[in-house]
């Protein structure tokens, strides 16, 4: 009967294959952390932009709420000098 082969004569027979598959691993594992925070930096830009967009937008409601009252008073105040003047020549026209 032949002896069963040591785990040694395993291990030196296959150590380059089994130091390259753990160096695979690991460089597997350095890439998907890169992608993972690749994919978080990419969420958090989109994010920023939508938020810069969003600021954007606001902004220029804001300024065209400001120019329509803006616009109102100034048409309020017409009307109001008017009428004032109609009521002034109306008193000067009963005294």
């Amino acid at each position: 009967m032949s002896k069963p082969p040591k785990p040694e004569h395993y291990l030196s027979k296959y150590k380059e294959l089994i130091i390259t598959t753990i160096i695979c691993l690991f460089l597997t594992g350095i890439y998907d952390s890169i992608n993972n925070q690749t994919a978080e930096i990419k969420r958090w830009y989109e994010l920023m932009i939508n938020i810069r967009a969003e600021q954007k937008i606001q902004g220029v409601d804001l300024e065209t709420i400001k120019e329509s009252i803006e616009s109102f008073q100034a048409k309020t105040d017409q009307e109001l000098t008017k009428h004032e003047q109609r009521i002034q020549s109306l008193e000067r026209g009963s005294k």
